[in-house]
């Protein structure tokens, strides 16, 4: 497994650090290049394209989000 996270509405996108499984924890690799990072890149890449058309820094390409 290269990376893991869950998206929602409240948490937007939270990274898996790690699963239990059948009695023994799996460890996911966040970033390997940037063991400090606290999320993985295609995770970082979602959150940044959610928050910055929650903010209304990007165009909502489905016109959901509308600034007011």
């Amino acid at each position: 497994m290269i990376e893991s996270f869950g998206a929602g509405t409240a948490a937007i996108v939270s990274p898996v650090k790690k699963i239990h499984y059948q009695g023994e924890d799996l460890v996911i690799p966040l970033d390997p290049e940037d063991t400090s990072s606290q999320a993985g890149k295609l995770a970082k890449r979602l959150s940044q394209s959610i928050m910055d058309i929650q903010y209304g820094r990007a165009q909502d390409p489905h016109g959901w989000s509308i600034v007011i």
